[in-house]
């Protein structure tokens, strides 16, 4: 073998160079020798499989599962620690703000607003269009006869009976023509001075026979034009009595189809009398829109105030009766006056409501 370095030749039992001290070369192994080369036939590359370790099986969902969930909890936890660091911000920011607030301001902007949105929906209602309601039939009357219709009070039924009275010429005073009546024969109240009864006359025809009439008919027509609040006196037209009106109370001015009139309670007396539930009586004079007809109804009534009758109210003392008598009727029309119209029976807007629904069909 030669040294590399000087190309001497080397023992094969020494390890350096005997010329220039150069270590021996190593000698080539068998796994050192160079194969002759050989042609290479060429294949097709597979992929290189990379094994890993076997995990148990659903290890690996459970791994990922849990993964997830501390990643959630982490955010959730981060958020909630923002919400409340902002929260501390915002207390002490708001209190700072509300400290200059007027909160009765707040409150009465906020009612403003309300009822801005309530005139919007007024608005909103106004602008629709409206429906038109269904015509309801009005209910028949209770009692017809002649040209006069007319209902009783709701749940009550007088009797009425109805008639043509014939002419009353002998006194010119008391002179009426022929004309309708209703006599009521079950009225609640029996036994009294006046029977209940609803009458219609022909107003020419009255004057004709009545001349002395004239005035009395044209002081009720300017009286029912007026309408006077507290009249003294209502005029009584028909029927006539031979009496004066003591009292007058309770007057209000009603309304029935094509007609409109006076109602009033009263009493008429000759003499110094007290007033009582036997003589007490609601009156009602109104005429139709056309002028042909008058109405005249004379309706008893009473009070719980007042006593059952005269006799008994006075009984032996009718001389200091009648000394005080004058004091005694503004005691007791003041009184009245006051009393609600349902404390009278029957009751006033009883009455009123029979009174209004009046029909008269004129020729």
């Amino acid at each position: 073998m030669q040294c590399e370095r000087c190309g001497a030749d080397i023992a094969e039992e020494s390890s350096f160079c005997g010329q220039c001290g150069a270590p021996k070369p190593a000698q080539a192994t068998v796994r050192d020798a160079v194969p002759e080369a050989q042609p290479v036939q060429e294949t097709p590359e597979e992929p290189a499989v990379i094994e890993t370790p076997a995990q148990p099986a659903g290890t690996a969902g459970r791994s990922t599962g849990r993964t997830c969930l501390w990643i959630g909890l982490g955010c959730a936890g981060f958020i909630v620690i923002i919400l409340c660091a902002g929260l501390a911000i915002a207390f002490p920011l708001v209190n700072s703000i509300l400290d200059g607030v007027d909160l009765t301001e707040i409150e009465a902007l906020a009612t403003a607003m309300f009822e801005f949105s309530e005139l919007e929906d007024l608005e909103q209602e106004l602008l629709e269009p409206a429906t038109t309601p269904e015509p309801t039939e009005a209910p028949e009357p209770d009692v017809c006869f002649n040209i006069l219709c007319f209902s009783y009070p709701e749940g009550e039924d007088y009797g009425a009976v109805p008639s043509v009275l014939p002419a009353e010429l002998e006194m010119e005073w008391f002179a009426v023509p022929e004309h309708v009546d209703f006599t009521f024969y079950d009225y609640p109240l029996s036994d009294t001075f006046h029977n209940a009864h609803i009458a219609i006359y022909p107003v020419a025809e009255f004057l004709e026979v009545n001349p002395v009439a004239e005035e009395t008919v044209a002081e009720l027509e300017a009286f029912l034009g007026l309408k006077p609040k507290d009249p003294d006196k209502v005029p009584l037209v028909l029927p006539v009595f031979n009496a004066a009106q003591m009292i007058t109370v309770q007057v209000e001015y009603l309304t029935f189809e094509d007609g409109s009139g006076v109602r009033f309670v009263s009493q008429y007396g000759q003499a110094s009398w007290p007033i009582n539930n036997s003589d007490l009586f609601y009156a009602y004079q109104g005429f139709t829109d056309d002028g042909l007809y008058l109405i005249s109804a004379i309706l008893p009534v009473s009070h719980p105030s007042l006593p059952a009758d005269g006799d008994t109210f006075i009984g032996d003392e009718y001389d200091a009766f009648i000394n005080a008598f004058e004091a005694y009727l503004l005691d007791v029309e003041s009184q009245l006056a006051l009393e609600s119209p349902t404390s009278f029976f029957p009751q006033l807007t009883d009455l009123d409501a029979m009174m209004e629904s009046m029909q008269i069909e004129s020729p």
